[in-house]
């Protein structure tokens, strides 16, 4: 089949990916440059873990991990840093007993530290002492840039074609098939197209009103101040905090200092209109934060990036065909959780346009529950 993929980033790079390996005719539409810093898929580090109050994505997490498994494999390099995690929440916190119940049903292992403990095996860290982390040790970060950039090269090596700086203006049916039309004034008649838009879905596919909202989000490198080797993926976690919902991660090797983030809601934006500089005040905040945690890091920001969340109210994803295209599937509403999942979500998307199946009920992220 001939299958067209509207945005490169990560769902989209390993949508070409599958498809390229399965034998397909794949064309992938990239507005930027693949691994651009514009959208939702770019920097040195994301989330990996099991760890979700929700099953559903604890179960889906657990199809995910062999992907990524398979995809460093093949590409022959470093793309997950295994560093274990920590769920950090007052004992009784609802987070905390959601997650616990999630993570026992599908029988992973986990440790349940106090805060003195914590502090015995993680110096860096300092619990409040009514707090507990909640330990899981296949957490780590995917090295998102090289994992978007990877799958678009062992695509492309398999044969797809990967249009760079090329936006697409519109899809429309033709005789039953659906046609990509691109800015530059040409198109092309697909068999199957995969929307991966990101940001840019609502825009892309304005007639749908699709329920999704674009939000600006700016993550810190905090400089480390002391005890460096405390701060190394061998002795930090990744961590979430369930009472502030900021998160972090270990010195990833690349970055001077540790890198935070807040997942409490951002400014609403236009994609194309954002402003990319950083806000100081998001600097301080951040540095507030980390000095009640992590004593040995220093106020002092190294770096700061925008990143933009594509989100659902209920952040959970958008996954249907276009209601009235000829198999057009969208993936969509990564809601600022998905980029783990994206190996998974590419692969799923990639099957469901070429006639196959996924062996969970998805039936939530249908359309309808959301309009």
């Amino acid at each position: 089949m001939k299958i067209a993929v509207v945005g490169v980033g990560g769902t989209g790079s390993a949508a070409c990916r599958h498809l390229a390996k399965a034998g397909h005719i794949v064309v992938g539409y990239e507005q930027y440059r693949v691994g651009h810093t514009r959208g939702s898929s770019h920097g040195e580090s994301r989330i990996i873990r099991h760890t979700y109050s929700d099953p559903l994505f604890t179960q889906m997490m657990g199809d995910a991990y062999p992907l990524w498994a398979a995809l460093e494999e093949e590409a022959r390099e470093e793309l997950f840093v295994k560093c274990g995690g920590v769920l950090i929440a007052p004992q009784g916190h609802q987070d905390l007993r959601e997650t616990l119940a999630s993570i026992e049903s599908v029988g992973l292992p986990f440790e349940e530290l106090t805060a003195d403990e914590t502090r015995s095996r993680f110096p860096a860290f300092r619990l409040e002492p009514d707090e507990i982390a909640l330990y899981q040790r296949d957490s780590g970060f995917l090295r998102a840039t090289r994992c978007v950039q990877a799958q678009a090269r062992i695509a492309e090596a398999r044969g797809a074609r990967i249009r760079e700086e090329t936006r697409v203006s519109e899809i429309v049916s033709r005789s039953g098939k659906p046609v990509v039309r691109t800015d530059c004034g040409d198109e092309e008649c697909f068999d199957g197209v995969i929307v991966t838009a990101g940001a840019w879905m609502g825009k892309l596919l304005h007639h749908l009103k699709l329920p999704l909202s674009v939000e600006r989000r700016q993550v810190v490198y905090l400089k480390i101040a002391r005890s460096p080797e405390h701060f190394t993926p061998e002795r930090f976690p990744i961590w979430i905090d369930a009472r502030t919902l900021y998160y972090g991660f270990p010195a990833d090797g690349v970055v001077d200092g540790i890198k935070l983030a807040s997942h409490i809601a951002g400014d609403m934006v236009d994609p194309d209109a954002d402003r990319r500089e950083p806000e100081a005040n998001i600097v301080v905040e951040a540095a507030a934060i980390a000095a009640r945690r992590f004593p040995d890091v220093s106020d002092q920001a190294s770096f700061t990036q925008v990143c933009l969340y594509t989100n659902t109210v209920s952040e959970d994803f958008v996954m249907d065909y276009a209601p009235d295209l000829p198999n057009v599937y969208l993936v969509s509403g990564c809601s600022g959780h998905g980029f783990k999942f994206t190996v998974l979500l590419g692969k799923i998307a990639a099957d469901r346009v070429t006639g196959g199946m996924y062996g969970r009920d998805l039936s939530r992220f249908a359309l309808s529950c959301f309009l």
